[in-house]
């Protein structure tokens, strides 16, 4: 006598397995059929709608000029001076730079975030400026009171060939321009 098979209902039966493996490919082909349909791909993330306000830069200001940003802080450039980068961390590139002592005053009748500027470089034909290593820059931070002035250095990599057409531009999240310091 044969001995009856015993199945536990939790085992999947090889029917089942079949026919869950028939869904799933189904499903995966529609859903690429699908996206196969659309036209051109995905719309990029971020803001797609033109800026709310232009933002325009100034011409280049030299060494010692102050230049007034739209948000009440005026920025001079004290001095630049060019410097051997030396690299001390990961990342770092040692090299020719150039450093800039930024002199920022508030002529506003409230107070400014220093924490919200963006200082940046470019030489010859508009070629970007990297950051120098981040323990030879002394940048301004913090809120800056009405009337009152700081002062920070930053530093970026600059061939020897490239310091004497350097400008440096200061931007400001609540200005609607930017100032730029010619070298």
């Amino acid at each position: 006598m044969r001995k009856p098979q015993r199945i536990s209902r939790f085992a999947p039966s090889s029917r089942l397995v079949g026919m869950s493996a028939l869904l799933a490919i189904t499903l995966l082909s529609a859903c690429s059929d699908a996206s196969a349909g659309a036209s051109g791909p995905p719309p990029p993330p971020g803001i797609t709608d033109a800026p709310a306000e232009s933002i325009s830069t100034l011409p280049p200001v030299p060494i010692e000029q102050p230049s007034p940003l739209s948000n009440g802080l005026e920025v001079t450039a004290v001095s630049t001076e060019p410097l051997e980068l030396v690299a001390n961390g990961p990342g770092e590139i040692a090299g020719s730079g150039v450093s800039v002592t930024l002199d920022f005053v508030n002529k506003a009748t409230t107070d400014i975030s220093l924490d919200t500027l963006t200082v940046t470089a470019y030489y010859g034909d508009r070629l970007p400026a990297a950051p120098g290593a981040a323990d030879t820059a002394t940048p301004v931070s913090g809120s800056l009171a009405p009337g009152e002035h700081r002062q920070g250095a930053y530093v970026f990599q600059i061939p020897e060939d490239g310091r004497d057409s350097t400008i440096f531009e200061v931007g400001h999240t609540d200005s609607q321009n930017v100032i730029a310091v010619s070298r």
